[in-house]
């Protein structure tokens, strides 16, 4: 679609030879359809300008002040009409979604605060579960998107799922409702525990709890229901940062020179994996690109992520420009990504990381150390956190990591590479303050 200007939304009277007041129509023209909404507002034809589209304000053509005044107010609710659309339009294409007058109505309603008919108040979900349902289903289908105006990302969705399943099971399990009057904070600490019980990790539980206070809150905006557990300070979700491995620089030169000439679903698995740990980009984008992902005569490989919408440029080293000229420029064909992180951790051992690795993580409650061989950790997450660990330990500005990996802070930046204290002060060793 074309770019979305103020002159493709127009204002227009829905009987403009009418003899009384008549109302004011927003229209939108796109891809040989209109989209036709009431303004809400009313105007007399000779008191509308129909070249500016807008309600006379001027004294020379209308005498009476006070119907100049009430021409003014009614202009600005359609400046507020015309931002609102603009804004919506703008939003949905930039998440890609395809364009629909219902698609449409629905974020406009959003954007204006306007409440929906009581016919259709009775059909929206009453439960708890069935709100879950309808939200999965409307982000799926881009009808719903998030405080971002991106689209949901599949995982992300999946997670509402998740927990929809989970509090059946709990309810199953406990006889506890869950429906919005049974949420009180003693019903999040009685869930936490039982799901503690069950022998999950803190991060799993952490997850559920955050898609949990989520929907909460999204369905109290939506006038749902005035339960306001989710305010409760204690009602928060749990994480703790988990032991992960990256792979040297050293490492990845010792994997890009393996022989794999005998085997060639590893070999298409280690090329996959190398493009993403020399790009940082995460599993859903490196395994997704395209020809005319690569620019400035191949130097250059750009990319709208998937997760966030944001627009990357990234260097291509020798490494990544010698597998795409390997497969004719197309990177090589993809997997799963469950499957990928089963041949990963295949192709890793077989290329020696053996080193052992000590991780720790809290799960059922307690807290459990274990000691791994560094293949056994590796995912296809492990490219990206590769490739932000390797330029910063370069000497790469922290300031141009983060431009490629998204990430908003240095302080989260920092904690999500993985150097050692060693390697730490090995790096600060070339600073001249220690010089």
């Amino acid at each position: 679609m074309k770019t979305i200007t103020d002159k493709s939304i127009k204002f227009l009277l829905k009987d403009n030879k009418a003899d009384r007041p008549t109302l004011i129509y927003l229209v939108f023209r796109y891809d040989n359809k209109r989209f036709i909404s009431s303004t809400g507002q009313t105007i007399e034809p000779y008191q509308w300008d129909a070249q500016r589209q807008r309600a006379i304000v001027d004294a020379r053509l209308i005498k009476n002040k006070r119907e100049r005044e009430s021409n003014e107010t009614i202009n600005a609710h359609l400046e507020r009409h015309r931002s609102a659309l603009l804004k919506v339009l703008n939003s949905l294409q930039l998440a890609q979604v395809s364009l629909s007058n219902e698609v449409i109505m629905q974020h406009l309603d959003n954007a204006l605060g306007r409440k929906k008919k009581a016919s259709e108040e009775q059909a929206k979900p009453i439960t708890f579960l069935g709100y879950i349902d309808q939200f999965v289903e409307d982000a799926t289908s881009g009808k719903r998107l998030n405080s971002k105006s991106h689209r949901y990302a599949p995982i992300t969705i999946k997670g509402f799922s998740k927990l929809k399943r989970t509090l059946e099971r709990y309810n199953k399990a406990t006889a506890q409702g869950v429906n919005y009057d049974d949420f009180t904070i003693d019903y999040y600490h009685k869930l936490k525990a039982w799901l503690t019980d069950r022998g999950l990790t803190l991060n799993y539980i952490g997850a559920l709890l955050k898609e949990f206070k989520l929907l909460l809150k999204q369905s109290h905006y939506e006038g749902l229901h005035t339960n306001t557990v989710f305010q409760h300070r204690d009602f928060r979700r749990l994480v703790e940062e988990v032991d992960n491995v990256y792979l040297s620089s050293q490492e990845l030169a010792l994997l890009s020179k393996y022989d794999l000439a005998n085997n060639n679903r590893l070999d298409r698995i280690r090329d996959l994996f190398l493009i993403g740990c020399y790009t940082g980009l995460r599993f859903s984008d490196f395994s997704e690109l395209r020809p005319e992902n690569i620019t400035h005569n191949g130097q250059i490989l750009t990319r709208k992520t998937l997760k966030t919408g944001e627009r990357v440029s990234i260097p291509l080293n020798p490494v990544i420009l010698s597998i795409l000229k390997k497969y004719d420029g197309v990177p090589p064909r993809t997997i799963t990504n469950q499957r990928m992180n089963n041949y990963l951790k295949e192709l890793c051992q077989l290329a020696g990381f053996t080193e052992r690795v000590e991780v720790g993580r809290t799960k059922g409650g307690l807290r459990q150390t274990r000691v791994l061989e560094k293949w056994e950790l590796v995912t296809t997450h492990t490219a990206r956190r590769s490739f932000a660990t390797n330029a910063y330990l370069a000497g790469v500005p922290t300031v141009s990591i983060m431009k490629i990996t998204g990430h908003k802070s240095e302080s989260v930046f920092l904690k999500y590479i993985k150097i050692s204290s060693e390697q730490n002060a090995l790096l600060m060793l070339g600073h001249t303050h220690f010089q």
